[in-house]
């Protein structure tokens, strides 16, 4: 499987099993902003990655069964339906973590974290100050 590269142009050979899914997503920020959770592959001869695909709509399916059915009901009614998608051209680099030139805000890989922020912790008193 190849990893696009910078202009789209064909750069190097990984197993994406291996290099890419489960690692852990860091923004420009060196903040945490999730896990790469599955992958959006072209239809090219080799598979180029497109997209790194990440939160509970991507991790569910992959988990399978019951729980991971139960895990993209949650997070669609709460949150929404599709994955988080991250464009391949957004990745800086790949080492033991997936390093990406933009905030994990902007992408909204922490949509979820945000939402129990927002209607839960911000209600408990002296929870955020």
């Amino acid at each position: 499987m190849m990893a696009a590269g910078r202009a789209g142009r064909a750069g190097r050979v990984i197993d994406a099993g291996l290099h890419l899914l489960d690692r852990q997503i860091v923004d420009c920020d060196g903040r945490l902003a999730g896990n790469v959770d599955d992958l959006e592959l072209s239809d090219d001869e080799p598979p180029v990655v497109t997209a790194i695909l990440c939160g509970p709509a991507a991790y569910g399916p992959r988990l399978g069964g019951r729980l991971g059915d139960w895990i993209v009901a949650i997070h669609a009614r709460l949150v929404r339906r599709e994955p988080v998608r991250i464009p391949w051209s957004y990745v800086e680099r790949v080492h033991s973590a997936v390093d990406l030139r933009a905030t994990r805000r902007a992408l909204g890989t922490n949509m979820l974290d945000d939402w129990v922020k927002d209607h839960f912790i911000e209600r408990i008193p002296g929870a955020c100050d």
